[in-house]
């Protein structure tokens, strides 16, 4: 009985410790992972929806497909991402029968509009049953019997861990989402250009880490809640550094300017000379 109170002990501890997050397919920690690059294109594909309900599209083994981000006209391919770079990016998209309906659903929240990013840059690593975190778009707008009003104006945030360690290159959270006053008139057949802000965060302390180190616990990368601080300011922790450089550039170019200034004003002021050893000091036999 004692030694049963005991494993019942241990079971709710394992359960308040929790699971770290994301797993592989087989249900494990994703250990084997190659790091992203600082501006490698990172992939979205996204799961495959019946148009009819918004049910999931099954292939012949019961696993769910994804396809790719629908193309962007500006580059011929689907939209993605470029690891840890900020930036505006427009894709245009085209509203077939088929992209139409899904958005009917997307906007009327009867399905959402789920993607994904792989864990690891390894070519055909989801394929291989590797880990991803998943992005979902939240589009807003109103649903009309002839048209969709779509706002296509997107924050896209990605969290990334903040140690900026290159071996852990890699994808904490996504999420992306409508943030706009206006929305656009769609059709059938029409164009609409989503205006994406990418906004990458790299400098938030992970909260309630389970595991003392990355070198110790056998994760990928620290654990833990990366939580905004209470005055958060979205910018990336090497877009600070930046400002800061700029600001400490100007900051000495003022003051190097205004002391030279100064010292020119004392010069002319007091028609200071160079000094000759033998006029400045009295010769001493």
């Amino acid at each position: 009985m004692k030694l049963l109170h005991i494993f019942s002990g241990l079971v709710l501890v394992q359960r308040a410790i929790g699971q770290f997050f994301p797993l592989d397919r087989n249900g494990e920690i994703p250990l084997e992972i190659k790091p992203y690059e600082q501006g490698q294109e990172v992939f979205i594909d996204c799961i495959s929806r019946n148009i009819e309900n918004g049910e999931h599209i099954f292939d012949d083994k019961d696993k769910i497909i994804y396809v790719p981000f629908p193309n962007c006209k500006e580059t011929g391919k689907p939209f993605s991402l470029k690891y840890g770079v900020n930036e505006d990016v427009n894709c245009t998209i085209g509203f077939t029968d088929e992209l139409y309906h899904l958005f009917q659903l997307y906007i009327h929240e009867d399905a959402p509009f789920s993607c994904r990013i792989p864990l690891s840059s390894e070519p055909y690593y989801l394929e291989k049953g590797g880990a991803y975190v998943p992005l979902t778009f939240n589009f807003r707008g109103e649903i009309h019997d002839s048209h969709l009003d779509v706002d296509s104006s997107m924050n896209l945030m990605v969290t990334k861990p903040s140690n900026n360690i290159p071996q852990q290159n890699t994808v904490i959270s996504a999420i992306a989402w409508s943030s706009s006053t206006n929305t656009t008139r769609v059709v059938i057949g029409n164009y609409l250009t989503l205006n994406f802000a990418v906004r990458w965060l790299d400098g938030l302390k992970n909260y309630g880490s389970q595991a003392e180190s990355f070198s110790n616990n056998g994760l990928p990368f620290s654990d833990g809640f990366y939580r905004f601080p209470l005055k958060f300011i979205a910018m990336s922790y090497s877009l600070f550094l930046t400002y800061m450089g700029l600001a400490c550039t100007l900051t000495s170019a003022i003051v190097l300017a205004f002391s030279y200034r100064l010292l020119t004003t004392k010069i002319s002021k007091n028609m200071y000379k160079s000094l000759d050893t033998e006029a400045g000091f009295a010769k001493q036999d």
